[in-house]
């Protein structure tokens, strides 16, 4: 194989091993955000849930807002989450707490 074939196909191996890593990404939580994540683990390890660890959690919740928007068009998307979020602020005025473990 002629080294340029060589540096090719290395290149070409390395780009899909790029494609098979996980890709990381940060996640700001707000304090109440923050210690409810803390409170699933815990609850998670206390009943020997395995891999109960903050990424679990958030692969979960992500799996389950794709299934929520499945077949939704983008303005029922965008709707989705004015209205989510107007939902949280009308709680407020109503003392009704819509976070578990409040």
């Amino acid at each position: 194989m002629s080294p340029a074939r060589a540096r090719r196909t290395r290149l070409c191996q390395d780009a899909i091993q790029l494609r098979r890593r996980p890709h990381i990404h940060t996640v700001s939580f707000d304090p109440t955000e923050d210690g409810w994540v803390d409170t699933l683990v815990t609850v998670l390890q206390d009943h020997d849930v395995p891999n109960a660890a903050r990424s679990a959690i958030i692969r979960v919740a992500l799996q389950t807002l794709r299934d929520a928007l499945a077949g939704r068009t983008h303005q029922e998307i965008a709707r989705f989450f004015v209205q989510r979020d107007a939902d949280r602020v009308l709680a407020t005025f109503d003392g009704t707490s819509r976070l578990p473990f409040d």
